[in-house]
């Protein structure tokens, strides 16, 4: 069958990272990604002897690893210094936990978050928003740049496609050169209208050399994103041919759960891939 070269899962419902890493190694998989969101994945949870364990079952049996950070309730651009303190200190500790498990280099993909919003009654635009640009976006800068440099150079900070506002993308073009890479996942190019959001694309298109993680789910009209490829309504070519010029191969990620559900996208994925003469 023909796969993307590297292929992996997102780590949700697995009893352990030594089960996911079994499971991966004979299920078609080339890595896993375990979410930190997992409250058993936390990195303060993991010890020093589990780490060199995990270390050591990927690297004998052949699995990579990428970690996807906390997305919720955290946000880069939070001003209150203790709770932005906070939030930089577990990131990095999620980067240290990258750091000393994978035996190869390896990603950690964040969300940008949002900035407070204060709109005025009666009114559309939020001129909070833009009264207070300035400090949201050198706070936004600055923390991710403080995560660039902690995770260098063994680890990539991949930056998701989430609520991409101008402001966020303003940053992102300053930090490409930093090495700011992009997380393109699929179904958030896609309007409520299931057709691609042309600016997002052309931002996307733009930077292409950017792009480290690609995730791959699909969107049912009445169960939402995250389904499995092929059962909802999202048509994938356009971007697949796009991925396939790319000058450096990504991780491909199926953020689609339980680990069975996401073999059964890759699958489809992999017969997609032959009808359209693909290789990713």
């Amino acid at each position: 069958m023909r796969f993307p070269a590297s292929r992996a899962y997102h780590v949700i419902y697995d009893d352990s990272l030594e089960d996911a890493i079994r499971y991966a190694a004979a299920n078609d998989w080339t890595g896993i990604v375990p979410d930190i969101g997992v409250p058993s994945f936390s990195p303060e949870r993991i010890s020093s002897e589990e780490r060199a364990r995990f270390r050591d079952l990927s690297y004998e049996l052949s699995v990579d690893w990428g970690f996807h950070a906390p997305g919720d309730d955290v946000s880069l651009f939070t001003t209150y210094r203790p709770v932005r303190e906070g939030i930089m200190k577990y990131f990095k500790q999620v980067i240290n936990l990258a750091r000393e498990i994978s035996v190869k280099p390896t990603n950690v993909v964040i969300h940008a978050g949002n900035p407070p919003s204060f709109r005025k009654a009666g009114e559309q635009s939020d001129v909070f928003s833009e009264a207070h640009r300035d400090i949201y976006t050198q706070t936004f800068r600055e923390n991710l740049t403080e995560l660039i440099k902690d995770a260098r150079p063994h680890v990539k900070i991949v930056l998701e496609n989430v609520n991409w506002t101008p402001m966020v993308c303003e940053v992102l073009q300053h930090l490409f050169p930093t090495g700011l890479k992009i997380c393109l996942d699929i179904p958030k190019l896609f309007g409520p209208d299931y057709k691609i959001n042309e600016s997002d694309w052309k931002f996307i298109q733009e930077h292409k050399g950017a792009i480290e993680v690609v995730h791959i789910h699909d969107v049912h009209p009445t169960l939402g994103s995250h389904q499995i490829v092929g059962e909802g309504v999202l048509d994938f070519e356009r971007v697949l041919r796009f991925l396939e010029e790319l000058p450096a191969k990504p991780q491909y990620v199926f953020e689609v759960r339980p680990r069975e559900a996401a073999h059964k996208s890759l699958l489809n994925i992999s017969r997609l891939m032959e009808i359209l003469n693909l290789n990713l």
